[in-house]
């Protein structure tokens, strides 16, 4: 990693008073006036640096041992398929692992699912052609896989003993799966933003992940002068410091935000890492109806919200579409109270309502995920064509400066089209994981799929059953579901097995195992429950992490939070 020196360059881009809070500015009232970037800034900006290298690093030595295995094997069949499978399980985040020859042809894939890909040509994509290339250690530019979605891939050279050339290996991720269990408990702590550019001007991360693949030279969202001036800035400087007005983090209003950059230059890659700090206070927005929201009186109030979800839907069906947003819209009008409010949202994700967030009103929301990971859209549209009901998810609190809170949903369809929403914030309840935590589910879920595999589904379904297992160990514990529900694995409550439990709630309604079967359908993800703790013998919150293990079953394992919400 080369780490440029740190020095400031001043660009102004708009013209502003500067607040009398900031009292970490120097100021003057000259055009030319020169902007001191606070330390806590430049200590930020350094320590995630060094996170994010830190992590690639993890990778890059994985991707080391599994090339120094092939040096004595074959770049393709099961010995190979080996090697990669057991990179795999060491790397939570990976998505896939590769092996591709010197002609760009796919030897060796995994997981099992991608073994299709076997005997693909490659050599349309540049960044396998530039791997190939340059026979060294490579990340690969932000690319759009075949899969649907963005990623990035970090590979290194095969030599053999001869140290002849055999092609490389490589590692590929999302940049939300990567980045975000670093990023996330880094902006929770200092309440800075991130963004990351290619020096092509592609957004490789941002805090706001919609903006993951946009290129900031070409997107229409940064098509002003201002946004403009602000990217060339970035992109031509390898660090400095730059003031502009832009949408604050939760697209609620534009303000005066200072970001600073340095570049993080690795294998073959050279990216500009940004901590952004909006430059107002955070505004926090009150309703007239505020409440004093507790254990005690938590059922009475998910009664009070299906009420006004409900009767919401019967206006909106009434009203009209538009009609009905600009009143859900309405931060004065009925539909807005302290933190409770109606969003709006079509079946394909587009922002009709959210009158805390106009800035992201017509605006597609398909990757909305919350700071553990959990795919928060997807979700609601799952509930919304069930024909409604519960749901959880963590998101910010407008009421109490956007903070990251657990939050119940109730999810109401209004037609075919579109669906409408509310929930109650659990401010009691601090729903957030570690990295490591998490990091070490999505390993525990994968090392199971790997296991079904190798043993075979009937093997594996016994194994996942037995308490004298690992997989049955406490609340760590595997479980197991056919896609129509049927019960094939849950070690501490055998009498379930063999039932059919797709209409299974938990204790505040919300569909257990429907939430779980369609994230395993999408190929995986996180899914939050109140459920039964061996280890406690309570019901709790639990993060579960589900994947597919076949055609017809998915496996998962979960993460308590060791309380339960009332």
């Amino acid at each position: 990693m080369s780490m440029k020196r740190w020095f400031v360059l001043i660009f102004l881009i708009s013209i502003f008073l500067i607040p009398a809070y900031a009292d970490d500015l120097t100021t003057d009232s000259s055009l030319n006036q020169n902007l001191t970037v606070p330390l806590e800034m430049v200590s930020a900006l350094d320590r995630i640096t060094g996170e994010i290298s830190d992590e690639l690093a993890v990778i890059k030595e994985q991707n080391r041992i599994s090339a120094e295995s092939l040096r004595t094997i074959s770049i393709s069949g099961d010995d190979a398929t080996s090697v990669l499978e057991r990179k795999l399980e060491t790397v939570p985040y990976g998505h896939s692992s590769l092996i591709i020859s010197p002609d760009n042809i796919i030897t060796a894939a995994a997981p099992t699912r991608y073994s299709g890909l076997i005997g693909t040509d490659l050599s349309y994509q540049p960044e396998t052609r530039f791997a190939n290339e340059k026979q060294e250690p490579v990340i690969s530019n932000i690319f759009y896989l075949e899969e649907g979605f963005y990623g990035i891939s970090i590979s290194y050279p095969i030599f053999s003993e001869d140290d002849e050339y055999l092609g490389y290996t490589d590692i590929t991720i999302r940049p939300e799966e990567f980045f975000r269990p670093v990023i996330g408990p880094f902006t929770e702590q200092t309440g800075y933003e991130v963004f990351i550019l290619q020096t092509d001007g592609m957004t490789v991360y941002e805090t706001d992940e919609v903006e993951i693949g946009r290129n900031v030279l070409t997107d229409p969202i940064y098509d002003t002068p201002e946004m403009r001036n602000v990217s060339h800035a970035v992109l031509e400087h390898e660090d400095g410091t730059v003031i502009y007005t832009f949408w604050d983090k939760n697209w609620k209003r534009q303000v005066p935000r200072q970001a600073i950059w340095n570049t993080l230059s690795l294998d073959n890659q050279e990216w500009r890492v940004a901590v952004v700090r909006n430059l107002e206070e955070a505004e926090r927005q009150k309703g007239a109806g505020d409440r004093e929201l507790g254990p005690d009186n938590l059922n009475a109030s998910l009664t009070d919200l299906t009420q006004f979800v409900q009767d919401a839907a019967i206006f909106a069906r009434t009203a009209g579409q538009e009609s009905a947003c600009d009143s859900f819209n309405n931060l004065s009008g009925p539909y807005v109270s302290g933190d409770r409010y109606i969003f709006a949202y079509t079946m394909n994700s587009t922002t009709l309502a959210l009158p805390y967030q106009l800035g992201l009103l017509g605006k597609e929301r398909p990757d909305l995920f919350d700071v553990n990971g959990f795919a928060i859209m997807p979700a609601l549209i799952d509930t919304a064509v069930k024909g409604g009901g519960f749901m959880y998810g963590v998101y910010p609190n407008p009421d109490k400066d956007f903070q990251n809170l657990l939050k119940i949903y109730y999810i109401e369809p209004v037609d075919s089209d579109w669906f409408i929403g509310s929930g109650l914030y659990i401010p009691w309840i601090t729903a957030e994981f570690g990295s490591d935590e998490i990091h070490a589910l999505i390993g525990r879920v994968k090392q199971a799929v790997s296991h079904a595999e190798k043993v075979g589904k009937e093997q594996a379904i016994m194994d996942f059953n037995d308490l004298n297992q690992s997989f049955a160990d406490g609340g760590s514990y595997i479980f197991a579901y056919g896609y129509d529900g049927t019960t094939l694995a849950l070690p501490h409550q055998p009498e379930l097995i063999g039932t059919n439990r797709m209409n299974f709630t938990d204790v505040y309604g919300v569909p257990v195992i429907y939430l779980e079967k369609r994230a395993a359908e999408r190929g995986g993800g996180f899914v939050y429950i109140v459920y039964y703790n061996p280890d406690s013998g309570n019901n709790e919150l639990k993060l579960c992490y589900v994947l597919p293990a076949g055609e017809d079953w998915f496996v998962g394992s979960g993460i308590y939070l060791g309380k339960g919400i009332t």
